[in-house]
């Protein structure tokens, strides 16, 4: 449904009369435009059958008063054979001249008729006169009322497409800092990089969920180079073996070692006296560290890629035998913390076979 305000006014103030005065059977409203276009409204829609030159000859030479519709462009038939009296007895048409909208001119001519119980035929000079007051104010109310929504409304829409562009400005500048953030971290990144790859000879690629990774990246940036080449020195082990000379990180090398570190040594724990202990709680967590970063790569949890992740990185056959000698301790820690060290505990099998040798061990000398 349209808004009032999105009506053209000569529909309205049609409407308005038809509603308001059941004293008028017949209406015109002629609006003219300032380029000459003439439109006619009438109570049954638009008025199609116009002479234009006749109507605007009506509109310009016209004055504001009464006339019979013979006296109008709007009749065909011309009254002949009347008396002065039967004349003006006639002419019920009420002719208003002039009303200004915002776009164009009003004219309106309307019958009007005696209503009610009254049996007159016709309207008297009083009744004539009052019409003609009371019907301009009421149409020049009505389109003051009209004009001052259509103001609120534009304004209203003035509003909303300042806050719209305000909406896109700032969405915009946001964009345009994100873009400029994301080349500063990757620059920065790019750094990090050259640095590296001279220090170890190696060809280090970034690849997209790298540079995806990065834009969320919420860890200090001071830590971030250290940590980066402790991933590298990771990778490299790993690339010396598969005699590769390209790296590509991925969104796990922005893992931080630090924190795996800190989440495998919590503080609760470490103010714990572990005695003579303590060296294979530490060497544990070392192994799970290395365990968890292998774990991320989706790479088996061997002796070998254990040591290869860890820092700096160990053999196999170290690990082995630094398991064997620390068999007795691993089962103690293994039972007094049954919730550390989740990884190696089920997935590393060299040390499953040790806590199992050692309990069965101990069940034999019991």
């Amino acid at each position: 449904m349209l808004l009032s305000i999105n009506i053209p006014e000569h529909e309205l103030v049609v409407n308005f009369i038809q509603n308001s005065l059941p004293q008028a059977p017949q209406l015109f409203c002629i609006a003219h435009y300032p380029n000459g276009a003439i439109h006619v409204q009438t109570g049954e829609g638009e008025h199609t059958e116009n002479e234009i030159d006749s109507i605007l000859n009506f509109i310009t030479k016209g004055t504001s008063g009464w006339y019979s519709l013979s006296e109008t462009p709007f009749s065909a038939m011309q009254q002949i054979g009347q008396t002065s009296l039967e004349m003006e007895l006639d002419r019920d048409y009420l002719f208003i001249k002039g009303i200004s909208t915002t776009n164009c001119t009003l004219h309106l001519l309307i019958q009007l008729k005696p209503y009610g119980i009254t049996k007159e035929k016709y309207l008297l000079a009083g009744q004539k006169k009052q019409f003609e007051v009371s019907i301009k104010g009421f149409i020049t109310s009505l389109l003051t009322l009209i004009h001052a929504d259509r103001t609120i409304l534009m304004n209203i829409a003035k509003g909303a497409l300042i806050s719209k562009n305000e909406l896109h400005e700032t969405k915009a500048q946001l964009l345009q800092q994100n873009q400029n953030y994301e080349t500063a971290i990757k620059q920065f990144i790019q750094l990090i990089i050259n640095k590296l790859q001279d220090k170890y000879r190696i060809s280090i690629h970034m690849s997209q969920d790298f540079i995806e990774s990065l834009k969320h990246y919420n860890q200090p940036f001071e830590d971030l180079e250290e940590n980066l080449e402790k991933h590298i020195q990771i990778e490299l082990n790993l690339a010396l073996l598969q005699d590769e000379t390209e790296i590509t990180l991925t969104q796990h090398h922005l893992t931080s070692l630090k924190n795996s570190t800190a989440i495998n040594s919590n503080n609760a724990e470490n103010e714990l006296q572990l005695g003579r202990h303590e060296k294979t709680y530490k060497l544990l967590d070392r192994y799970e560290t290395a365990a968890s970063l292998a774990y991320q790569k989706g790479i088996a949890i061997i002796g070998k890629n254990i040591g290869l992740h860890c820092i700096p990185a160990v053999t196999n056959a170290s690990i082995t035998d630094a398991l064997n000698k620390q068999s007795k301790k691993i089962y103690d820690l293994f039972d007094k913390y049954p919730k550390k060290w989740p990884i190696i505990r089920t997935e590393f099998r060299s040390i499953a076979n040790i806590v199992e040798k050692e309990n069965l061990r101990r069940r034999e000398t019991a």
